[in-house]
């Protein structure tokens, strides 16, 4: 396969799809930004981390997407494509796919291929074997396909925090070691509501909207100290590929996620050096740069609609620069009185 034969490629993969998927023993069935995810897999592991790690809620109300997932060369599926090209150009790739009913997400290192048909609402991860994931899976499993699936010209997965109280709040953004995570901890842990901790799925078409799509948490070791979370004998002490403790909502004892929040602020979260929080307001160029190319980055194909959902959210939002003191309780509370605040 190259990029001069995906399409008659891709359309002879699919011709398997039916057939193997109905094979597929194990099955997660959720409902994610108003979509019903029907995952399909013949590895029995990676059911179990969609059912700890993908959120859940609401009644469908927009397209069925079907996702199987499974090792090459069973379930009656062809074994591994081979790139005949030296090299796999990603961004090639996607301009090639661009205008036509699929998308490709692969990682040559390992082995590891998404394939996804927008008329269809299909996708296939395709593997060596159980274990060769992205390191980034057992977070974020589907990532690529509830992008594919869920974006439109108003909305796409978003790499942000969010905190809120009464379904109203904000989205928090940061680069790694600012403290974002950390502050969407000290929130929920003293009672505030969230949407997810990594990546949500926004709305600007009318009010911005956040919704949920994964229940996991992370949080580095000073984190770990710093919160007393050692106190939870569901959160482990062991430590996912970034050097964080992963853990769920449900793991440390939070209620479950909101159904969405209205968001009215961006806040770009540092580590300050006074013992108490403040916000500062900063310009909307400052929080696009701090909101979008994480994502867009991380996240392949439709590069143009995140970033034009990310300039949305950045021309809409009042944005703040959060510096922050060095007591979760104090953060939380903080955060509290911001956020009661932009609500009258």
């Amino acid at each position: 396969m190259n990029t001069g034969n995906l399409i008659e490629y891709l359309d002879w993969l699919f011709a398997h799809f039916d057939a193997a998927f109905a094979r597929a023993e194990a099955q997660v069935c959720v409902t994610l930004g108003g979509a019903r995810i029907d995952c399909r897999t013949s590895i029995g592991s990676y059911a179990e981390t969609l059912r700890i790690a993908l959120a859940d809620g609401g009644a469908p109300t927009g397209s069925d997407c079907r996702i199987l997932v499974a090792c090459a060369d069973t379930l009656g599926l062809p074994g591994l494509p081979a790139w005949d090209e030296p090299f796999f150009l990603e961004r090639a790739v996607e301009a090639a796919l661009s205008a036509t009913r699929y998308r490709l997400h692969h990682m040559a290192e390992n082995g590891f291929w998404q394939f996804y048909d927008r008329e269809t609402g299909r996708g296939l991860q395709l593997q060596r074997t159980a274990r060769d994931l992205p390191p980034w899976d057992g977070g974020s499993p589907l990532r690529n396909f509830l992008h594919w699936h869920m974006r439109g010209a108003s909305r796409a997965l978003v790499h942000a925090g969010s905190l809120g109280i009464g379904g109203r709040g904000v989205l928090l953004s940061g680069p790694g070691g600012s403290g974002k995570s950390g502050t969407v901890l000290a929130g929920i842990l003293h009672g505030l509501e969230t949407v997810g901790d990594d990546y949500v799925l926004v709305d600007v078409a009318q009010a911005t909207l956040a919704r949920p799509l994964f229940r996991t948490l992370k949080t580095d070791p000073a984190g770990y100290a710093r919160l007393q979370l050692q106190h939870w004998p569901a959160v482990r002490p062991g430590l996912n590929w970034q050097g964080k403790h992963q853990f769920t909502l449900g793991d440390i004892g939070a209620a479950p996620q909101t159904a969405g929040l209205v968001i009215d602020a961006i806040c770009l979260p540092r580590v300050g050096t006074d013992r108490t929080t403040r916000f500062d307001p900063v310009s909307p160029k400052q929080a696009f740069l701090a909101i979008a190319p994480s994502g867009v980055s991380q996240i392949p194909g439709d590069r143009d609609v995140s970033f034009g959902v990310c300039a949305a959210l950045a021309r809409r939002l009042p944005a703040y620069q959060m510096t922050l003191g060095p007591d979760p309780g104090e953060i939380a509370q903080a955060m509290t009185g911001f956020i009661e605040d932009l609500r009258l």
